[in-house]
């Protein structure tokens, strides 16, 4: 692939971008690089600027450090690597990093989808069951599971859950979890949050209610039976 950076430091002269990659010399423009590297872009919202580097690795680096990156409060950035060969020419796109700026310009961790068609069904003995569906489809980064919050009149307490559930990778998406015995006649409420660790929470706040019941159905009164003779 053709790079504005690559023309730049053979024929436009010294230029950060061709500094960066280690193609001036003091007497001539040469390519250094002879095992090849990666380049890192970044654009905002989507709109990735490739005439100018943030970082270049080494083909066996892990990672890197991206320094002077003045990210503005409510911005989201996409990050970007390209493989670059021994003579000097980019790849495509790797896999996008997605990076998102709060109001305080602080940097919000990557979540997970939230749950999907949450359900509630009664059980025995005064216990509440919850059931939800997780969809892979577009997230930022996988779940290590799910944590479920339990409000019974003051409201959710998302410091604390009250149950988490695994995430079961390549599974049927398809999640419950059973309370314990709650108390009879009182409704509650229930929130499912997917998280990841070292990671994010995902921010919803819709919920399911029920009202507990351990008592079941009423006994059966008025039973009458008969017989005939045959």
């Amino acid at each position: 692939m053709e790079s504005k950076w690559l023309k730049d430091s053979l024929f436009t002269g010294f230029t950060a971008n061709a500094l960066s990659l280690g193609t001036v010399l003091s007497l001539g423009w040469f390519w250094q690089r002879i095992n090849g590297c990666h380049t890192v872009y970044r654009g905002q919202d989507g709109n990735i600027d490739y005439e100018n580097i943030q970082a270049v690795m080494e083909p066996a680096d892990s990672d890197v450090t991206v320094v002077n990156q003045a990210l503005a409060p409510e911005t989201i950035w996409h990050y970007v690597r390209r493989r670059v060969s021994d003579c000097g020419i980019e790849s495509l796109d790797g896999p996008v990093a997605v990076i998102g700026i709060d109001s305080d310009g602080d940097m919000i961790p990557l979540t997970p989808n939230s749950p999907l068609s949450m359900q509630i069904d009664k059980v025995s003995g005064g216990k509440l069951k919850v059931r939800w569906r997780y969809s892979e489809i577009g997230e930022d980064i996988t779940p290590t599971g799910f944590r479920i919050y339990i409000d019974s009149g003051s409201g959710f307490d998302f410091e604390s859950p009250d149950g988490t559930v695994a995430y079961n990778l390549g599974g049927s998406g398809e999640y419950e979890w059973t309370s314990d015995a709650l108390i009879d006649g009182q409704q509650y409420r229930f929130c499912v949050r997917s998280y990841a660790t070292d990671a994010g929470e995902s921010l919803n706040t819709d919920y399911v209610a029920a009202i507990a019941d351990s008592g079941g159905p009423l006994a059966v009164t008025g039973l009458l039976a008969s017989w005939e003779a045959y």
